[in-house]
C-alpha cells in the first residue's frame, strides 16, 4: 500500500487558529449526513484528512464498539483532535499518517470517509485507490468536497473578487483543485469505484452573525494563514494586497443585504467484489 508522496502538494489554509477553530465546529451529523446511513455499530473506520477532529468523533460514536481512526499529516493539528475532545471517546483515536504511505494492512476497514481533503491533493485518484485497498470488500466510502466555481456572493467588491483569483493561482501552484466537486464521480470511477451515489448540498451565510463570522475568518486566513504565506512566497500578493483582500471581506460581513453560498458535492461508493 505505500506510495511516495507527490514533490508539490500543499494544504492551501494550513492550520493557523482561525482555519482549526472553524473547522472544529464541523460535526458528524451535519457534514457527514450523507454517509451515516451507511455506518454499523462495530464497523472499523478511518477518517482521512481528519483534522481537528470534530467529525470524527460524531462518526466514532456511529461506529462504537468498532474502531475509529483519524488520521492527519500535521502533527499541530492531531494535537489539536486529541485536546479538543470534550471526553475521551474508548474507540477513537488520532494520528499523523499520510494516505500515500498508510501503514494499515489491505481491506481491514468496513468504511473510510474524507471531508474536503480531495481538493488539496496533487494525486486525488491515487488517493481513493489506496482508501479502495484499505475497504473490505463490499467497504464503504464516503467523501465531501467543495466546488468553488459554485461560490455566489452579493454584494461583491474588489477585494473579494480578487481574493478568489489568488485562491485559484494558489490551488493551482500547491497542486489542488478547488473545483474538485465536480470531479468526484470521476475520480472515484478511475479510482475502481462502480458504483456510486452522488447528492449535493449547499452553505449558505445569509444573516448579519453568519456573515461577519465567515468573513471574519477569511479575513484572519488572507493575512496569517497558510493562504498568506504561500502568496508571499509565490510573489503573487503583497501585503498591501493581501490588506486590501481581508479589507474586502470584513466589508461585505458587514453589509446589511450580505449573502453567500457555495455546494458541495458528496459521493457514497462501495468496493464491489
Amino acid at each position: 500500500m505505500a506510495s511516495s508522496p507527490p514533490a508539490h502538494e500543499v494544504y492551501q489554509h494550513g492550520h493557523h487558529a482561525s482555519v482549526v477553530s472553524n473547522h472544529a465546529k464541523r460535526t458528524a451529523e451535519r457534514e457527514a449526513a450523507f454517509f451515516l446511513g451507511e455506518l454499523r455499530p462495530g464497523h472499523r473506520l478511518l477518517d482521512v484528512g481528519c483534522g481537528p477532529g470534530s467529525i470524527t468523533a460524531g462518526l466514532a460514536r456511529r461506529v462504537a464498539p468498532g474502531e475509529a481512526i483519524g488520521i492527519d499529516t500535521s502533527a499541530s493539528v492531531i494535537d489539536s483532535a486529541r485536546s479538543l475532545l470534550d471526553a475521551p471517546i474508548a474507540n477513537l483515536t488520532f494520528e499523523v499518517a499520510s494516505i500515500y504511505q498508510s501503514r494499515f494492512a489491505a481491506e481491514t476497514f468496513d468504511a473510510v470517509f474524507a471531508h474536503q481533503v480531495l481538493q488539496h491533493l496533487a494525486r486525488p485518484v491515487e488517493a481513493l485507490a489506496q482508501m479502495r485497498g484499505l475497504l473490505k470488500p463490499e467497504g464503504v466510502i464516503g467523501v465531501r468536497d467543495v466546488d468553488w466555481g459554485s461560490a455566489t456572493f452579493y454584494p461583491a467588491n474588489e477585494g473579494m473578487r480578487r481574493f478568489l483569483a489568488l485562491y485559484y493561482e494558489l490551488a493551482r501552484r500547491n497542486g489542488g483543485e478547488p473545483n474538485a466537486g465536480r470531479y468526484l464521480r470521476r475520480w472515484l470511477r478511475e479510482a475502481g469505484f462502480a458504483r456510486t451515489r452522488v447528492t449535493t448540498s449547499a452553505t449558505s451565510y445569509a444573516d448579519g452573525a453568519a456573515t461577519r463570522e465567515w468573513a471574519n475568518t477569511y479575513a484572519e486566513r488572507t493575512l496569517h494563514s497558510n493562504l498568506a504565506d504561500k502568496a508571499l512566497e509565490y510573489a503573487i500578493a503583497t501585503r498591501a494586497d493581501l490588506k486590501c483582500m481581508a479589507d474586502g471581506w470584513r466589508a461585505w460581513g458587514d453589509d446589511p443585504d450580505a449573502f453567500y453560498c457555495f455546494s458541495h458535492t458528496e459521493v457514497v461508493a462501495w468496493k464491489q467484489p
